[in-house]
Parts: C-alpha cells; sequence; structure tokens
C-alpha cells in the first residue's frame, strides 16, 4: 500500500510539472469524462475561492451528470454546460462545492453537518510511524516476538457512524499492524490480538487493547507458489488480422447492431451510457444509463477490531478512484483495446492513469442457434463485444464485465478474486474442543489461519430506456392451475402478469416456490403482434442480507434486502449506501427513497438489481483466491419481431 502511495504521488508531480495554463482539451459529449484540462480549470476555481486553509483536503472531483432531458435533447455540435462535484474535508467537517467548468465558477460552497466523507490512502496508512512509536504498541509487538518495527506496517480502518457513535463528529478508526517478514506483501497477516483506536483526523491514538496471543503469520507468496506453469498447457492464439469489429467515434462506441457510450467514474468505475440497438436501420434505445452503484461487504466476527469491518467500498474509499491498471494479456486478451482515466488526489491535482478499461471481441465458442434437422445441421456461432474494469479495493479485486451480446442482451458479471480477510488463531489453545470452537466464525485456510466469513452484495443501477423513458415495471408471477378432472394432466403453470403501481410492489426476490419473470416494458410501442417491447431482468445465482433490519450495518447496506427495486428517475438518487455511507445511519440510499412509496406506472424508471453471495472461505480460496463469477442478463422480450441473430455470419 505504502508503494502505491509513492508511485501515485510521483504521479501527481509529473502531471503538475506539465499543468497547461488554458482549457485547450474539450469534451464533445455531454456525458464525457472530465478531461485533463478541465480537471485543472476546476483547481484554478477552488485555490482562487479563497475558501481553503491549510487543514483542506480534496476527497473527490465527480463529473456531475446533467440532467436526463437534456443530454437527450441535445445535438452533435450544439454548446453544452460542464459541471463538476468536489467533496472536501477539513478536520472532522465535510464541504460541498460545484464548479461550473464552462464559466470557470464557482457556483456553491457549503458546509454539510452530521456527515462524514470518504477516506483517503493518507488517512489509512498516515498513522503507521505514530502507531509504531508508541511504548504501548512497541511493548505488545515485543510480547510477540517481534522487535524490528521495520518488519511492520500498520493501517487504520475506517468506522462508520453505524458502529461508533463518535464518527458523527469524528473520523475514527481500528488500526491493526501485519508483519512483513518473510513476504512480499502483507495482505492476510495482521498481527493477532493487537488492536489500536485512532482518530484518524487528528492523527491521534486513543486506545491501545494488548489482547490474546496467537502464533505470527507465516508467509503466503502466491506468486512463487505458482512459479513452475502446470504441465500440459500449450500456448493459445487469438487472430483478428483485419483489426477489431468495432468501431469508436467521438466517444460513441459502434458494434454490429449496438450503440453506446461509457466514461470512468473514479467513485463507481465505468458508467455505460445511452445504449441503444440498431433494428432494420432504426435506432431504439434501450439503457439510458447503467453502472455498479455500491459495494457492500460485512464480515460475520463480533470479536474486537473485527466486528466494525462492515465495508460499503464504493463509498467509503473511493478517493483517488476505484479502477485499477489492467495488466495485458491476463485481465484483457491481445485483442483488445485499452481506455485510460484521471482521478483527483488529495492536492486535487488530477492524475493520469492508464489501460483503466479494455475492449474486446470474445470468440469463446458459444453458439448463437443451432437446429440438427438430420443429416444436416444449421446454426450460427456467436461471438461477444466485452466491455472490462478491475476495481480493487483492499484485498479484493473484482473484474466487472459489461458483455453485448448479438441477440440484444446485455450480460453483466462480475469476478471476484483478490486474497481474503483472514486472521491469526491459536490452535494449540482450542486443542480438546475441535474445530466447531475455532471455527465459529469462518473456517481454517492454513495452519493457525482463519478466513472470515462475510458476505458480498453489489447493486447495480440501471436506468432502463426501453423505446424511450417512459416504462413500466411488469412483473409475469407463475402460478400453478389444477386441471379438470378429466384431463390426462393435473396441473400446469399460467403467467399472471400485473403492473406494479408503485415502489412498494416492486420490491422482489427470488422465490423458487414462486417464480416470476421482471420485465420492464414500454406501453406507449407495441410491437406487429400487439405486445408492449420490453426487457428482463434475469438473475442469476444471487443471495439476500440475512443480518437483521434493526443492526446499524443493515441499514447502511439496506439495498441488499431485495434482489430488485424499482424507483422513479431521480438524477441525486445515484448511490444505493447514499451518498456517505461510513457515516450514515440509515437515512440516505436506496431503502429510504423507495419507502416514499412512489408512482412507477408509464413513467421514467430506474431498476436496482443486487447481486451478491455469502462467502464461507474454503482452503482453495487461500493464499489468493480463484476468481469467482456471478452474473445477471439484461434480455429483450417482445422487442424484436423474430431473432435477430438470424443474420450473423455462418463464421464467427
Amino acid at each position: 500500500m505504502l508503494i502505491q502511495f509513492r508511485r501515485l504521488m510521483i504521479g501527481v508531480f509529473a502531471l503538475f510539472l506539465c499543468a497547461p495554463l488554458s482549457i485547450a482539451q474539450s469534451a464533445r459529449h455531454p456525458l464525457d469524462d472530465l478531461t485533463k484540462d478541465e480537471y485543472w480549470a476546476i483547481y484554478d476555481v477552488i485555490n482562487g475561492s479563497g475558501h481553503l486553509d491549510g487543514d483542506t483536503r480534496f476527497i473527490s472531483i465527480l463529473f456531475h451528470e446533467p440532467d436526463k432531458s437534456v443530454v437527450l435533447a441535445w445535438k452533435p455540435g450544439a454548446p453544452f454546460t460542464r459541471e463538476a462535484d468536489i467533496v472536501l474535508q477539513r478536520k472532522e467537517k465535510v464541504i460541498e462545492a460545484r464548479v461550473d467548468i464552462t464559466s470557470r465558477k464557482l457556483e456553491s460552497w457549503k458546509e454539510v453537518p452530521g456527515v462524514q466523507s470518504a477516506f483517503t490512502l493518507n488517512e489509512i496508512v498516515g498513522l503507521n510511524d505514530t502507531i509504531l512509536a508508541d511504548a504501548r504498541v512497541k511493548k505488545a509487538l515485543a510480547k510477540r516476538g517481534v522487535t524490528d518495527i521495520n518488519l511492520v506496517q500498520c493501517s487504520a480502518i475506517p468506522i462508520g457512524f453505524r458502529a461508533f457513535p463518535d464518527q458523527a463528529t469524528s473520523r475514527i478508526g481500528w488500526a491493526e499492524c501485519s508483519l512483513v517478514h518473510g513476504s512480499h506483501h502483507v495482505w492476510g497477516r495482521y498481527i493477532a490480538g493487537i488492536e489500536i483506536k485512532v482518530d484518524m483526523a487528528n492523527q491521534k491514538i486513543l486506545e491501545v487493547h494488548d489482547d490474546e496471543v496467537a502464533p505470527l503469520p507465516g508467509p503466503n507468496d502466491y506468486e512463487e507458489l505458482s512459479a513452475i506453469p502446470r504441465p500440459g498447457t500449450k500456448p493459445a492464439f487469438i487472430s483478428q488480422p483485419l483489426g477489431p469489429g468495432f468501431e469508436i467515434n467521438d466517444g460513441e462506441v459502434t458494434w454490429q447492431n449496438w450503440h453506446f457510450r461509457f466514461r470512468l467514474d473514479s467513485r463507481v468505475g465505468a458508467v455505460v451510457n445511452l445504449v441503444s440497438i440498431d433494428d432494420g436501420g432504426k435506432r431504439r434505445s434501450v439503457l439510458y444509463e447503467g453502472m455498479l452503484s455500491e459495494l457492500f461487504v460485512p464480515y460475520m466476527d463480533p470479536t474486537l477490531g473485527w466486528s466494525h469491518r462492515t465495508f460499503v467500498d464504493a463509498g467509503e474509499f473511493y478517493p483517488g478512484g476505484v479502477l485499477q491498471t489492467l495488466r495485458e494479456g491476463l485481465d484483457c486478451p491481445v485483442n483488445a483495446s485499452y481506455f485510460d482515466g484521471i482521478s483527483s488526489g488529495e492536492k486535487e491535482y488530477p492524475i493520469l492513469k492508464s489501460h483503466q478499461a479494455c475492449l474486446f471481441e470474445s470468440f469463446s465458442g458459444e453458439v448463437a442457434w443451432r437446429h440438427g434437422d438430420p443429416p444436416e445441421v444449421f446454426g450460427r456461432p456467436a461471438r461477444t463485444l466485452v466491455l472490462r474494469s478491475a476495481a480493487v479495493i483492499g484485498n479484493y479485486d473484482y473484474l466487472i464485465d459489461w458483455r453485448f451480446e448479438q441477440d440484444g442482451s446485455i450480460h453483466v458479471a462480475v469476478g471476484a478474486t483478490g486474497i481474503i480477510e483472514a486472521r491469526q488463531v491459536n490452535l494449540e489453545k482450542s486443542s480438546g474442543h475441535g474445530h466447531e470452537t475455532i471455527e465459529q466464525y469462518g473456517q481454517l485456510v492454513a495452519k493457525n489461519t482463519l478466513g472470515v466469513d462475510h458476505d458480498h452484495f453489489f447493486s447495480f443501477r440501471l436506468d432502463l430506456d426501453v423505446d424511450g423513458p417512459q416504462n413500466s415495471f411488469l412483473i409475469h408471477r407463475l402460478v400453478p392451475k389444477a386441471l379438470p378432472a378429466d384431463s390426462p394432466r393435473k396441473s400446469i403453470w399460467v403467467s399472471e402478469p400485473r403492473i406494479a403501481a408503485h415502489e412498494a410492489d416492486a420490491m422482489m426476490n427470488i422465490n423458487f416456490e414462486k417464480p416470476s419473470m421482471w420485465m420492464f416494458i414500454n406501453p406507449n410501442v407495441l410491437g406487429p403482434l400487439g405486445h408492449p417491447t420490453g426487457y428482463e431482468i434475469m438473475p442469476g445465482v444471487t443471495a439476500v442480507s440475512i443480518l437483521s433490519p434493526d443492526d446499524g450495518v443493515q441499514k447502511v447496506g439496506a439495498f441488499s434486502e431485495h434482489q430488485l427495486w424499482v424507483t422513479p428517475y431521480r438524477p441525486n438518487e445515484l448511490y444505493a449506501g447514499g451518498t456517505y455511507p461510513n457515516s450514515s445511519t440509515g437515512d440516505d440510499g436506496l431503502a429510504t427513497w423507495a419507502r416514499q412509496n412512489r408512482p412507477i406506472e408509464n413513467t421514467d424508471i430506474v431498476a436496482w438489481y443486487t447481486m451478491g453471495f455469502h462467502h464461507v472461505p474454503r482452503e482453495e480460496d487461500w493464499p489468493v483466491m480463484p476468481t469467482m463469477w456471478h452474473d445477471f442478463v439484461i434480455r429483450p422480450f417482445h422487442f424484436f419481431p423474430q431473432n435477430p441473430t438470424l443474420t450473423l455470419p455462418k463464421e464467427p
């Protein structure tokens, strides 16, 4: 982590040296990323405002998306206004500002009481020297046989208001120390029993707890363990001698009949916009905007130093950007095209990050359609266009895919990998009691190493615009029907469609006993057979939270209570866990908005899909976790008059 911080600062300094004096690079579309020159324009406005002092730190600079109606009415070549939202931290106080980049004007500057902003890398690692200089910490380390503090790294984990009420006015965290000796990294190498409560804003140690001593963590250098390649593997090659099948013009991606834009946001990663499909020469809208809105990862260990590990990842740790550089040949195949991104640092300077997303065509051997009519077999091979990014938040890595299919479907997938959170335990002390005692809150994954049970919940915000913004949510419930006594069958099932009138009608969970299909239709546009055109959200294997709704943690991550929510479109409702989740008491976010029970019929609506899984660690997840994929599909339903893949060529 310290090495990453140094690299980040080097990048900041390099960009500072080449800072432009005026806006030379401009956006071409209202939804384009903030450019480097726009970041510098924001810098000039804020620093010239007279509001800054030595205690003010920049938490984030995010693109302020224009109103949807403005974007949809915009024509190429027409002027448009560009704005940015800035969050600053001054000790325990949070300040919000908005800058009109086009006119170089500070539009607003206000203090927001009762909240705490996201945490910066400098806050998380900045107390390392102070902690290691503390006599109580030195004594606790020595008790465990660690006397060389150069072999130790300490970092603070923020605690939200949900866990400690004093977080409403202070930035409180629990710090832990990890052993560097014998390994290339410190993840999963916590020195057990030493917990330090800290004031992150004022860089102070508040409490030091020295509890049960456990054996020191051993090395877990996964790269060395895989130094000898598995025998029997042979090279594989991908070739596109005529180049990629997609084109990008002024930021718009065109691939076969698909058209869309995307930008790279510091807080939520890749944001897909203005997704439409060409149907016989007519552009038809499908999705105005899609993005990963929030991640909720609560751990299931109530012991000191672990009960607070209930991360709302995107909202708590996005300063500097959640995306990480993609490695060619690993994260993306050789036929991929790459896209750089820009984020802001604590001094507001723009930081250029290379290879933040990639775009490639995938040839995986899938079949678009097939029929065997002996002696012939007819069909078409399929290919997929993949937009991929990788979010790295702490110990976990998440690959995030938007896969555009030739049949008009969008396949959204998350691959979780990285290093699981683990703590050291004393197996000798537990001897005679069996593993059931030591494994109450996790599973042993290595000697004296407990992988702690936890959940992962991903909230995707999907502003579906099926043939336009006026949509309805149609629930097809599949219900059993008894047949007459003279029938050879006893029962069948039938579909009972119902339009959801209000938000409460649209809170959906997967129920195998009472199945349903989730359709987003345009009641104002009918297909040739009289059906309203629509798109269906087909859930994958997923989960909902089973924590108590009264738990302060669950109040913030309440979006995990349902697999699907539907709300009316509101431009300020973006983050399922709220704008400031680390200090939230559950009074902001998706569950709070939906309690208003607003009308959602034949209006502009937004779907929120929760992808989740419960994770009981296994030995196979150590020392680094194999990638585990979860997904869902947004597919056309009565949108096309026939199979849209009939026109595919016979060769992939």
